[in-house]
């Protein structure tokens, strides 16, 4: 068994917090609770969770300002996002929440089990789409083994996908030849780093833009996401 899915819900009213929270507790998951957007954005900063239930009008700030300030310059938030509402039901309430990075709306007061169920569906959801890399032009679908640059088919399979699978996952940081091989080879055997460079090279030659992988004289490999 892994570690349950931590969840935070957030609500100013305490006693809806708690009550949400202790559901979710009694579910298997672990629940923390902030009481304003402040104080949400917080939580997040410190440490991401993996689904946030939010309320969407609080004192300080309303849910699509809280959605804004945790997006920062993202395309899209890492967690999905459940906004919960009482009065903000409307069509047009509901897609600014969306556009904003929700991923879903549930009215206060929603029987338990369903709430529980879109839960569930919404931490799914966030299982599947953490197998697919989108780093700026390129896609990396690690579950349909494929990958596009633009919207276009790139020809990889094999040990160079892994490789750009790995590296792209560690985003600007040096990923060692010797966890290359690790990963993509199952060995740690260094007479098989000819074997990392020549996947490299084939990754580099597929996308077509070698800039997307940066070489670490004497030590392995950078991804760099392109413009």
């Amino acid at each position: 068994m892994g570690a349950p899915a931590r969840l935070l819900v957030v609500d100013d009213e305490p006693r809806n917090a708690e009550l949400t929270a202790e559901l979710l507790r009694r579910a298997g998951y672990a629940v923390e609770v902030a009481l304003n957007g402040g104080d949400a954005v917080a939580h997040v900063r410190s440490g991401a969770p993996d689904l946030m239930l939010l309320d969407y009008e609080m004192p300080d700030m309303d849910a699509p300002e809280v959605l804004d300030l945790l997006r920062a310059g993202s395309d899209r938030l890492s967690f999905p996002v459940i906004i919960l509402t009482g009065a903000r039901l409307s069509a047009a309430d509901q897609v600014l929440g969306i556009e904003r990075g929700a991923s879903d709306y549930i009215a206060k007061g929603t029987d338990r089990q369903v709430l529980l169920a879109r839960v569930r569906g919404a931490l799914r959801d966030r299982t599947a789409q953490s197998r697919v890399l989108v780093r700026g032009r390129l896609r990396v679908d690690s579950v349909h083994m494929r990958v596009t640059m633009d919207g276009r088919h790139v020809k990889l399979e094999g040990r160079p996908l892994t490789v750009l699978q790995v590296l792209a996952e560690r985003t600007g940081e040096v990923v060692t030849r010797g966890e290359l091989l690790e990963r993509a080879w199952g060995t740690t055997y260094s007479g098989f780093e000819h074997s990392v460079e020549q996947a490299v090279h084939e990754v580099r030659r597929a996308l077509g833009e070698p800039a997307w992988i940066e070489t670490v004289r004497g030590i392995g490999y950078r991804f760099v996401t392109q413009p």
